[in-house]
């Protein structure tokens, strides 16, 4: 059975802030010390659900700041 650590009202105000600053899924999981699955279902539960790499990175592709990938 897994070990799991319940969520403190500090480490929900954190994840809110995180969220309402626009970071991305794997910084929030970084600096909460989290799984970014847990990271992401609390997010969700909260209604700040949390942009992953994929998308913040296609949305930096379709705004020309990145370049896009060559294969």
């Amino acid at each position: 059975m897994p070990i799991t650590r319940p969520w403190t009202s500090e480490d929900i105000e954190k994840l809110e802030k995180l969220a309402d600053e626009g970071a991305t899924l794997l910084r929030a999981s970084a600096a909460l010390r989290r799984p970014s699955s847990a990271v992401q279902k609390k997010a969700r539960e909260l209604g700040k659900p949390l942009a992953g790499v994929r998308k913040v990175r296609a949305d930096l592709r379709a705004a020309g700041v990145l370049e896009e990938k060559r294969r």
